[in-house]
């Protein structure tokens, strides 16, 4: 036990694959049943009323923009969690 270092780009591949589903899932919800997620993410941000807010049609570009620069921060956040973990793990 200890010793073993776990691999940072596995990791992060792993990392921004399940963004990117959970992203997917999200837009998807978004679209087909906006109400329900505005719900649901007001009780995952304190009670915050998400209805209140403006809402306009999210762009192809918007939703491109989006899922890339999500993916591309979740691989980076997974291959510096590894990194420390590895770093705080050396006897």
């Amino acid at each position: 036990m200890g010793g073993e270092n776990m691999k940072e780009q596995a990791f992060a591949n792993a990392f921004a694959v399940i963004i990117a589903i959970i992203y997917v899932i999200c837009v998807g919800w978004v679209l087909v049943a906006r109400d329900s997620f505005m719900t649901f993410s007001g009780n995952w941000i304190h009670g915050i009323d998400m209805k209140v807010l403006p809402y306009a049609t999210p762009s192809a570009g918007g939703l491109i923009f989006g899922f890339v620069t999500a993916v591309i921060a979740a691989w980076v956040a997974g291959y510096l969690f590894v990194w420390l973990y590895n770093q705080f793990s050396k006897k």
